[in-house]
């Protein structure tokens, strides 16, 4: 029993280290900053700024308020509406963006996605931006943001916003996205496009270039990954082209789920699914290593408490002090990662291991339905858990999208007075 117990806890101290020389890897190597390229307002391009929406009445008001009081001197603003029941469109209206309606929604393609294609084919500038409904923007954002896009001369530039919290659920955010940064990789590998094993990118903010934006294929070429944002993110370094992301930043925050814990379930477990099967495996192994470790830290606190360790060198009081640190270590990990990307609650920190096993809970739930190939589900579409299908539109009257005849439709709804 003692030899069970030396082998166990020396298993559990090589998980640390190796979770902590891959995070310390990650810190070490993710300094890249900001770039300046300051430019006359007649030198910046027209920016066509694209929303998709799907019932977002709760949250595109303050995301249009935020994006008509933008100090940038050529942008326009299309909402693109796969058919909201709600008063999404009547909102918008009172904002004088200009508002496109397609429910229809081709096979093989994820919503968002669609949404975001359709916004394409009517932009008119030079330079797209692809944000969620339920963002916030500075002032200054978009002038900063082209800047640095144009100072770096990337395909795809990509920011991860800040993230506000309110009820308790919306505080686990923050340990998936720690465990998304683990599986992301460091930054300046993810800013190299020669790196083909570090991507990352955030579908609340995406930036491109009309050029590389086309060059990669667009959102046609990932119209079936349950996370466009990562699978953009994938594309771009596939193709070697130059993607920068910045993983924090206030210049643009995000409340994501402030109605119920339901909307924040589908969501990741939508997400997870997709997110595994887009990053490398041996980095989603270092994800599972911090999950295991996660685990195992109050478990071998409680241990330490009710019997002595299993290794000699250590007694009973060491034993404690030991574990105590190990337990908090994972937690303050956490901590130093989200503080300034996310508000944190002191409470979910110290107590990590509850947050942690629902995360994991869902994690589960999501392997367990990809496993089996079931769908998912988000605002009332269904989508395969299967690359290339789609559920969610019916079998009658769907039609495969030809962009050139379907452009043409778009182009005559969107011009209509």
């Amino acid at each position: 029993m003692i030899i069970l117990g030396f082998i166990f806890e020396t298993l559990y101290i090589l998980i640390i280290s190796g979770c902590f020389i891959y995070l310390l890897n990650i810190v070490s190597n993710s300094r890249n900053g900001w770039h300046y390229l300051k430019l006359d307002d007649e030198k910046l391009p027209l920016v066509s700024i694209i929303v998709p929406t799907l019932e977002e009445e709760e949250n595109i008001a303050k995301c249009l308020a935020s994006l008509t009081t933008l100090k940038y001197p050529k942008y326009e603003i299309i909402l693109v509406d796969g058919g909201s029941k709600d008063k999404t469109t009547e909102i918008a209206e009172e904002f004088g963006v200009d508002i496109i309606v397609d429910e229809n929604l081709p096979l093989g393609w994820i919503g968002k996605s669609y949404g975001c294609h359709v916004g394409y084919l009517a932009a008119k500038g030079d330079i797209f931006l692809f944000t969620d409904a339920d963002t916030e923007h500075t002032s200054d954002s978009l002038r900063i943001t082209v800047e640095h896009l144009l100072s770096t001369e990337a395909k795809l530039f990509s920011m991860f916003p800040y993230q506000k919290a309110e009820k308790w659920f919306e505080y686990l955010v923050g340990f998936m996205y720690f465990l998304s940064y683990l599986g992301g990789g460091p930054r300046n590998n993810i800013n190299n496009p020669f790196d083909k094993s570090a991507f990352m990118a955030s579908g609340q903010y995406m930036m491109f270039t009309k050029a590389g934006y086309e060059k990669l294929g667009g959102h046609m070429a990932i119209n079936s990954s349950l996370v466009e944002d990562v699978a953009l993110a994938k594309l771009c370094k596939d193709k070697e082209q130059k993607l920068f992301f910045v993983d924090h930043t206030k210049l643009v925050s995000t409340r994501m789920y402030p109605g119920k814990f339901i909307d924040f379930f589908r969501a990741f477990k939508r997400a997870i699914w997709g997110g595994i099967n887009t990053l490398p495996h041996w980095r989603v192994m270092m994800i599972i290593m911090w999950l295991i470790y996660c685990l195992f830290a109050p478990y071998f606190l409680v241990l330490s408490i009710i019997q002595p360790s299993s290794w000699m060198v250590w007694d009973f009081s060491v034993g404690i002090m030991v574990n105590s640190v190990l337990y908090l270590t994972w937690g303050i990990a956490y901590y130093l990662y989200w503080r300034e990307r996310g508000r944190n609650n002191i409470l979910a920190v110290i107590f990590y291991p509850i947050a942690m096993a629902i995360v994991i809970t869902i994690i589960l739930l999501s392997l367990l339905n990809g496993a089996l190939g079931n769908s998912v589900s988000w605002r009332n579409r269904y989508y395969s858990t299967k690359q290339g299908k789609n559920l969610s539109s019916s079998e009658t009257g769907v039609k495969t999208l030809r962009d050139t005849k379907k452009k043409e439709t778009i182009l005559t709804k969107f011009n209509q007075p």
